[in-house]
């Protein structure tokens, strides 16, 4: 009895001391990979204060994969000598000197080409753009890569998988790679009888797998559509009948891109990059990156972040967008939780004397986030930034329009998930056409918006709500 009493004690000590040494290893390797400062504090408090608890919260969500790739230098090749396309002289594009210094910070970042000769179209109905999508998938003759956060078994997730399903018939090779986190509700029979018709299907970074990978919090948010590497869609909807139809009493407004022309070959190497980390197979035949002449006047750049790599590449796009602005930039988000550096970029714009408007929903699928957002509100309205709160329904688009030239639009929301957390893709396109289509988009939604402009107002908000906003605001950085 006493032996078997000491034994217990014994072994409580020994889970004592392995527990301590596992907290204070895991502390020096928050303090040790020199991130923001809050977030380490954060996750240090977590740490000591939530008793297991916080462990697991940290292996499950907090650690750093800054220092990761995703590929081999040896796939790293040979998907960019794949893409065979000429460089572009930036200094003799007729674009602003503002514009050539973001084309080469995106190109250093991350080896973002410039892709002029482009066709693009715009979309701010799903309707239209699914329509045009599921055409453009019955006419392919090669290959259809897509890609989506969410792929939902409802009335339009059933009609694109059957468009691939019959592509699959004709001779055409499908991949579909969905998000395990964001597709979680998903039966996974869905997938499984796509496979068993011939359609390739990865899931990115499985949530349950027999070892477990610790990287819950990091997720693919990208949406992308490649077809036979001429035709190419990125944008903010996922594959889901709110979309279309709207959720319930939610309308969901939304903003989509369809490019035709070189740069489809900047969408297909991000869709590459994921594919080659989920099923090691590199797709880098010629026929996935064609010879594509130009077939009209827009320059696009697509750009690709994540929490691998040493930049936060969409993070310092935005600020560098942000601070070269002349006359406006216009942004629409879902979620607005910026960094730090983005709010001062924001304040010091607005202050210099540009119009700085920021448009985001009253009404979320997510409240939490909403809280979060409105806790920056009042920082915005002292330097002069120009709110307005979407009223009819789920603002989902995620859009930066500056100075009638440039245009940010792809999957990343405006807040520290996309930055840090996600993998996203955005397309930047330069030139006025596209640009006056975006602001006046903009200002369509604006008539249906309510402009907060009143810090007394704003304020005077209750007092309940100023609690919760606070709260959030405190833990936005793990989020």
């Amino acid at each position: 009895m006493l032996l078997s009493l000491h034994i217990s004690v014994w072994f409580v000590n020994v889970a004592y001391i392995v527990y301590g040494l596992l907290i204070l290893s895991s502390i020096f390797v928050v303090i040790s990979e020199n991130r923001n400062a809050s977030k380490s504090l954060a996750w240090i408090l977590a740490l000591i204060f939530l008793p297991v608890i916080g462990l697991v919260l940290y292996l499950l969500f907090g650690q750093s994969l800054r220092q990761e790739t995703l590929l081999s230098q040896t796939n790293r090749e040979k998907l960019f000598n794949s893409n065979k396309l000429p460089d572009v002289d930036i200094e003799a594009l007729s674009l602003s000197e503002n514009n050539k210094q973001l084309i080469k910070m995106c190109n250093r970042l991350d080896a973002t080409r410039f892709y002029p000769g482009n066709e693009v179209h715009m979309y701010v109905r799903g309707g239209d753009k699914f329509e045009d999508m599921l055409n453009d998938i019955n006419n392919a003759k090669e290959f259809v890569h897509i890609q989506y956060f969410i792929f939902r078994d409802d009335v339009l997730g059933r009609r694109v998988r059957d468009a691939l399903v019959a592509a699959v018939d004709r001779g055409v090779e499908v991949r579909l790679l969905y998000d395990d986190m964001g597709s979680m509700t998903v039966n996974r029979r869905f997938f499984k009888n796509m496979e068993l018709r011939g359609v390739e299907v990865r899931a990115f970074m499985r949530i349950f797998q027999i070892r477990p990978s610790w990287r819950l919090n990091y997720r693919n948010h990208r949406k992308i559509v490649v077809i036979d590497g001429v035709v190419g869609y990125i944008g903010g909807m996922n594959i889901a009948d709110r979309y279309v139809n709207g959720d319930k009493d939610l309308s969901w407004r939304d903003t989509h891109m369809r490019i035709v022309g070189p740069a489809v070959h900047g969408l297909q190497m991000s869709f590459s990059v994921d594919w080659c980390y989920e099923s090691k197979n590199v797709l880098s035949d010629e026929k996935y990156f064609p010879q594509l002449p130009p077939v009209g006047d827009k320059g696009v750049q697509i750009i690709l972040s994540g929490p691998v790599g040493p930049w936060n590449t969409i993070a310092m796009m935005c600020e560098k967008i942000v601070s070269m602005a002349h006359k406006y930039v216009y942004i629409q988000t879902p979620y607005f939780l910026p960094t730090d550096s983005l709010v001062y970029a924001l304040q010091v714009a607005a202050l210099s004397g540009v119009e700085v408007c920021i448009m985001m929903p009253v009404r979320t699928d997510w409240v939490v986030m909403k809280w979060g957002s409105f806790s920056y509100i009042t920082q915005m309205l002292n330097a002069g930034v120009k709110i307005y709160l979407y009223q009819p329904g789920m603002l989902h688009a995620k859009t930066i329009v500056a100075d009638d030239e440039l245009v940010s639009i792809g999957s990343a929301n405006f807040d520290f998930r996309s930055f840090e957390h996600n993998f996203e893709t955005n397309a930047l396109v330069y030139g006025e056409a596209l640009a006056l289509r975006v602001k006046e988009d903009f200002m369509s939604d604006v008539q249906h918006c309510v402009l907060v402009d009143s810090l007394e107002e704003w304020r005077a908000r209750p007092f309940v709500q100023k609690v919760c906003e606070s709260v959030v605001r405190l833990v936005s950085p793990v989020l």
